[in-house]
């Protein structure tokens, strides 16, 4: 898919890693709420989303559009109202607009995971609008009241790998959601994120996430998101699942931090692999730097699942 494009972004890649070159444009940057932008273990410090995921600048026709914060949770949205969890109760959708056969926009709902592929994003789905909603550490809960700014013209793609650690995933007991509670919070918040997206007319992505490294605590989450998305997908019209995941775990759907090299790395290993997971979560090979300084086959493969479903929903019914 995209050879020629994926190739020129490789080289523009490697060139801008080369150079050093960090032309981060913070107004392009989406940022939760104070009580919600903490850093953490598991998704990584919050990160300016307009640099290419392998350390350079924008590029052309593929640069993230400046949007707004996550508001307050409760705080009513005008030009989308928030809906209540589960509202959604079939696959028909009577009357909500059908999506255009065409997409002119990509908004991004996510994660760090999909900072790190979001420059990469936003190249393989030119010239679509690129929305960046996205911010390390973060969950459903804290995107359900912003404006997904979606129409029958877009496509809204939503990531999240499994992150409990933002005041609307607090267990009032000083702690965390975990286990059932967290699914369920999961289950409810992302049924509301599909159900606006669905009800201005958009097609909706779902992205399944990778495995983590054992190392990890809860590595139960990421088997229960992934569950509930294809649950989703499979129940509702116009919502589409990548096993996105499935490009950076090992064939039986293990975790891998090294895979064999395709004819895309320009880092490989005497051995013929490279690195896809550089700390047991992330893509880059770097641990603990953003944005990442060197080129990341992790990065790219995980957008290159992402980018096939952005332009073709359909054929991932």
């Amino acid at each position: 898919m995209h050879l020629s494009r994926i190739a020129g972004l490789v080289v523009i890649s490697s060139v801008l890693v080369a150079a050093s070159w960090d032309t981060t444009d913070t107004s392009a940057e989406v940022a939760p709420t104070a009580a919600a932008a903490p850093a953490d273990a598991d998704a990584g410090a919050p990160i300016a989303v307009a640099n290419v995921t392998t350390g350079g600048a924008p590029v052309a026709g593929g640069a993230p559009v400046a949007q707004g914060a996550p508001v307050a949770q409760g705080t009513p949205v005008a030009a989308d109202a928030p809906v209540a969890a589960g509202s959604f109760d079939g696959p028909t959708g009577a009357t909500w607009p059908q999506p255009d056969a065409v997409t002119t926009r990509l908004v991004l709902v996510g994660d760090s995971l999909s900072h790190e592929a979001s420059g990469l994003v936003a190249f393989l789905t030119a010239p679509k609008q690129f929305v960046p909603k996205f911010w390390g550490g973060t969950a459903p809960c804290d995107w359900v009241d912003n404006d997904l700014q979606a129409t029958r013209s877009t496509v809204v793609v939503i990531s999240f790998t499994g992150n409990s650690l933002t005041p609307c995933m607090a267990d009032g007991a000083g702690g965390f959601l975990e286990h059932e509670a967290f699914a369920e919070e999961y289950r409810g918040d992302l049924e509301v994120l599909i159900t606006r997206a669905r009800r201005a007319g958009a097609r909706v992505v779902l992205v399944g996430q990778p495995q983590r490294a054992p190392s990890f605590d809860h590595e139960d989450r990421v088997a229960a998101i992934n569950g509930m998305l294809q649950e989703f997908a499979t129940r509702w019209a116009f919502v589409s699942y990548v096993d996105a995941g499935a490009a950076v775990e090992a064939p039986d759907g293990q975790f891998a931090d090294r895979l064999p090299c395709t004819q895309f790395d320009i880092d490989c290993a005497a051995d013929g692999q490279t690195v896809v997971r550089g700390d047991g979560v992330h893509f880059c090979p770097v641990v603990n730097v953003t944005p990442c300084p060197v080129y990341s086959s992790g990065a790219l493969r995980f957008a290159l699942a992402i980018s096939s479903a952005a332009n073709d929903p359909a054929a991932f019914d």
